[in-house]
């Protein structure tokens, strides 16, 4: 497993992702989440759902809710995110 210093910067610390894999990505990378899974569904849950499944264009979106890192698998279309790895795209500043 890599050490927590490997990952990005401290100036990148909110991401969305699925709500369902929020809990052990913040576990494993320190990194608060904008959405995750609770005992009950949460508005957020289907906005964080919205956002990527339509290929994360809202930059907006990520600008009013401090998210600087997205996590998705899906298409990503949005020209102010830059891929830094599989699945892993940071917010230009």
């Amino acid at each position: 497993m890599p050490k927590r210093e490997q990952n990005i910067g401290d100036e990148y610390n909110k991401a969305i992702l699925d709500p369902w894999k929020a809990t052990p990505f913040t576990a494993l990378t320190g990194k608060a989440v904008y959405s995750r899974l609770h005992a009950f569904p949460q508005p957020t849950d289907e906005e964080a759902r919205k956002f990527l499944n339509d290929g994360s264009i809202d930059t907006d979106f990520l600008k009013k809710n401090g998210i600087s890192i997205v996590y998705t698998r899906g298409e990503v279309k949005n020209p102010d995110l830059t891929k830094v790895k599989e699945n892993i795209y940071l917010l230009k500043k």
